[in-house]
């Protein structure tokens, strides 16, 4: 074909200039051949594998990670497993690194959804940031360009329980959806911007001349072809010889893998087995775990000191807030500050101040290591609220809801604070029932007649400031009070939470406010009770107990 090719242009030439002329291109012809080039487009969009992946057995992002691997998407529920051999399930970080493109231009939001702390930059501007305490499954939007790239890094730190995070976006007029892969590049690899392919020159046409001369090469081009292809053919061949032989090798050496993985199984199967009979062994020998928490009064003494729980609120101690309502104690705990704990139905309880409305709660809200403890009025606060759960030898731990740490007792510092939970005796305290009976005012108070259908009475009216409301509830249902003075303007208010059905106890501190009339006002539901209260003028005498 080559050869009749060039007899044809051979013949053409013969015909004379003007017939060469009108078939060989002009320089202006060949100029604009050789400068015109298509445009090069924008490559690489949609054609995403993932992010880069550094994974660090800690839960600061310290120090080398232990594995390094390109992740195809921000959707993971690990729950109480692991991500990958070699990491633990609890206390590690991950650090995502890579590109994003969005596939249309306007203002993106992202949202995180876990349980622990990330951080999400784009285009190195900070977007989400959960970590020391801020607000979980935080959201932001920063604005991205269709068919561009920016950076992305995204920092994750797991402390305990269970694991899961997804990173979502949402564009214009988009509802929230995971981010596809199509979408998210590695810091190397696939995917990666590339530049457009060069576009060659048209190769001039041959001068008349240089026919037979173009000829003869082209002869000698294909011997030289010829002598190539039979060096590839025989090199192909020794690379088929070898490839034969490593296939070979590669197959005993997964014969072996294969044994070795199933004698690590078998193994594996044997250690766990072991494990489980030591721990049944164990679980047989240790005492049984205490019951969930009981309302009622108590002295909560640390593991590690012995010493009880005691935060001075400078208005009343509460060491000294039930001496004068006749209660008993233990030997041991004679005298020592007393809590009363109160469920709230919900899983969490508060820790009131015997006498008054006061709780145990965090100081100021904060959620970092060491913010000491406070006593304050009850307002239904994250930081007022704890949850007791057993941990061991009648033990139990106190967590803050607000901030998931526990009440602790540290070496440096004074008195009780909160700390992250590790199960350090120091998190540690046994809860002392603080009476051995109920309180003669309250038995008192059960003998009067109730008012209404929730037979509500007060006990002792009239009274010096602190007096007891007791009443019934035929179902679970929400109740509250408020105290109106003489004018009909409220003077004290209770907060209005569910309660559960049965008989109620409170005690109310009413020493504060001025002697004379009163009307409490107890709501159930949407039924009000009504009752008159009678203040008197507290004597020194009677003011001692209460520690005034």
């Amino acid at each position: 074909m080559r050869r009749l090719l060039l007899c044809s242009l051979v013949a053409g030439l013969s015909s004379g200039n003007a017939t060469l002329a009108a078939t060989l291109p002009s320089r202006a012809d060949h100029t604009a051949a050789t400068t015109t080039a298509p445009a090069a487009s924008n490559q690489g969009i949609g054609v995403g594998t993932g992010l880069t992946a550094s994974y660090y057995t800690n839960g600061t992002l310290a120090g080398a990670p232990v594995l390094r691997r390109v992740d195809p998407s921000l959707d993971f529920r690990w729950n109480m497993g692991v991500p990958a051999p070699g990491i633990p399930e609890d206390n590690f970080s991950v650090r995502w690194e890579g590109l994003i493109a969005a596939p249309g231009t306007g203002s993106y939001r992202f949202v995180a959804r876990t349980d622990d702390e990330v951080r999400l930059w784009i285009n190195g501007k900070i977007v989400l940031d959960t970590f020391n305490g801020k607000k979980k499954n935080g959201e932001g939007s920063v604005g991205l360009a269709s068919g561009e790239k920016a950076t992305i890094k995204l920092e994750f730190a797991e402390a305990d329980g269970d694991a899961h995070l997804q990173l979502l976006w949402a564009g214009p007029g988009q509802a929230p959806q995971i981010i596809p892969t199509s979408y998210l590049y590695p810091l190397e690899g696939p995917g990666m911007p590339t530049a457009p392919a060069p576009v060659a020159a048209p190769a001039p046409a041959p001068a008349p001349k240089a026919v037979a001369k173009a000829s003869a090469e082209v002869d000698k081009a294909e011997t030289k072809a010829a002598k190539a292809e039979a060096k590839v053919e025989d090199k192909v061949a020794q690379a088929e010889a070898k490839v034969a032989k490593a296939e070979s090798k590669a197959d005993k050496a997964s014969a072996k893998v294969a044994e070795a993985e199933a004698k690590a199984k078998a193994k594996a199967e044997a250690a766990a087995k072991a494990k489980a009979d030591a721990q049944a062994k164990a679980d047989a020998a240790a005492p049984a775990a205490p019951a969930a928490v009981e309302p009622g009064v108590y002295v909560l003494t640390s593991r590690t000191t012995g010493k009880p729980l005691e935060v001075v609120d400078p208005a009343r101690p509460n060491s000294r807030a039930y001496q004068a309502a006749g209660l008993t104690t233990t030997d041991t705990n004679k005298g020592a500050p007393q809590w009363r704990i109160e469920s709230l139905g919900n899983g969490y309880y508060r820790l009131l101040v015997p006498g008054n409305n006061k709780v145990l709660e965090v100081l100021g809200s904060a959620t970092s290591n060491g913010t000491p403890m406070n006593v304050w009025t009850y307002y239904s606060g994250n930081n007022q609220l704890w949850r007791i759960e057993p941990t061991e030898n009648g033990y139990y731990k106190l967590l803050a809801k607000h901030s998931n740490k526990a009440l602790s007792i540290r070496d440096s510092v004074d008195g009780a604070v909160q700390w992250r939970y590790s199960g350090k005796e120091s998190q540690m305290w046994k809860l002392t029932p603080a009476q051995d009976e109920e309180p003669a005012p309250l038995i008192m108070a059960g003998a009067r007649p109730g008012v209404g259908a929730n037979k509500m009475s007060i006990y002792p009216n009239p009274s010096n400031g602190v007096v007891q409301l007791r009443y019934e509830l035929p179902e679970a249902i929400p109740m509250g009070w408020v105290l109106y003075n003489q004018s009909g303007a409220p003077v004290r208010v209770s907060d209005y939470r569910r309660q559960n059905a049965g008989l109620h106890h409170q005690t109310l501190d009413f020493t504060g406010l001025p002697p004379g009339d009163y009307n409490l006002r107890m709501t159930v539901g949407t039924v009000t009770t009504r009752e008159q209260l009678q203040l008197r003028k507290q004597r020194p005498a009677e003011a001692t107990p209460l520690g005034e």
